[in-house]
């Protein structure tokens, strides 16, 4: 009988781990994610109005429902989320749509990730048509010019495209550089498709405007009573009046048995007037500047090449090499250089 005893140890083991196997194996407690209205079509929706809305979620399981992920479709964003739904309890994807950028019929998904084995992935759908009461022709103010040269202003006539005599509150630019002016427009002056109330706006941008991209937009708060605001882009890029490519020079680590050193860059006139080098002061003993002749297009294009020369002292040099030219508002153009002689 006591030989039996560690065997029937053993059976009795064995029979509660296989209990507990099928107890887990049997176990269906698991989440059910329900979407109460997956697809929320808002028909017609003024354009600039922003669409809000909150899609409900049930868990209709018997296991924590968990919202792993949410990623809205470009146009759409995510405001917040229930991250855990309880079972028999509801949770919320909260969303949100701009409308400033679209007219006519849109359709914006969110793809939600889940916990449920069954149902992983959802989409969500938010759709409406997006109608423009605004009207403004040409409706936007490109530009590419070069800094200190004349610009043109840009006219463009506003009015209610349903006929009502709508008027302007007020009007925001996104730069200091860039005034937009208002007033009624003149007989003379009204857009023959134009209907009702039209106004006359003036865009001008200073000549000076820093260099670099343009890209933002004007906002115009109007009193129509279905569409309050309407935002015109700006787009377009203002150049210097002259570039140096590359626009600075690493010579890096220099042997002195490897001199002379030489590196040819590209100097590029954008005004309207051809230009003349006159003079290049580099500012190291060693270091030397010329004009190369014969380039493409004179007065607009030039090739400069620099030369590190054998008496140039060891050690790291650092210099702005000066380019004069005829160009009375820009008569010095720098050109930052630097190296190391070992």
């Amino acid at each position: 009988m006591r030989r039996l005893t560690p065997i029937l140890l053993i059976l009795v083991a064995a029979m509660a781990y296989t209990a507990t196997v099928v107890a887990v194996e049997g176990d269906d407690s698991r989440p059910k994610a329900i979407p109460t209205e997956p697809i929320k079509d808002f028909d017609v929706v003024p354009k600039g109005e922003i669409i809000n809305f909150d899609f409900e979620i049930k868990n209709e399981g018997t296991a924590p429902l968990e919202l792993t992920d949410v990623r809205p479709a470009c146009g759409c964003t995510i405001v917040d989320y229930d991250k855990v739904i309880q079972p028999g309890q509801a949770g919320v994807v909260r969303t949100s749509v701009k409308t400033d950028n679209f007219t006519g019929a849109i359709s914006k998904t969110i793809a939600v990730f889940t916990n449920d084995p069954e149902n992983p992935k959802l989409q969500l759908v938010v759709k409406a048509k997006i109608k423009p009461y605004i009207a403004m022709v040409p409706g936007y103010a490109r530009y590419n010019y070069v800094q200190g040269e004349e610009v043109t202003p840009i006219f463009q006539n506003l009015w209610a495209s349903d006929g009502v005599d709508v008027n302007v509150v007020s009007v925001k630019p996104p730069y200091d550089h860039l005034e937009v002016k208002f007033r009624e427009a003149t007989e003379e002056e009204r857009d023959p498709k134009g209907k009702g109330k039209q106004w006359r706006f003036e865009f001008n941008l200073d000549p000076n405007s820093p260099i670099g991209a343009l890209r933002d937009y004007v906002e115009i708060r109007v009193d129509h009573p279905k569409q309050k605001v309407l935002k015109i882009p700006v787009s377009g890029f203002v150049r210097p009046r002259q570039f140096i490519t590359p626009p600075d020079v690493d010579f890096g680590k220099l042997e002195g048995e490897g001199l002379p050193l030489q590196r040819t860059l590209h100097f590029t006139n954008f005004i309207n007037e051809s230009i003349e080098l006159t003079k290049i002061e580099t500012g190291i003993e060693g270091l030397e500047a010329e004009v190369l002749s014969g380039d493409r297009d004179p007065g607009f294009r030039f090739k400069l090449r620099l030369t590190v020369r054998p008496e140039m002292a060891k050690g790291n040099f650092s210099s702005t090499v000066k380019i004069h030219t005829t160009d009375a508002q820009n008569p010095i153009i720098e050109l930052p250089v630097k190296g190391s002689i070992l």
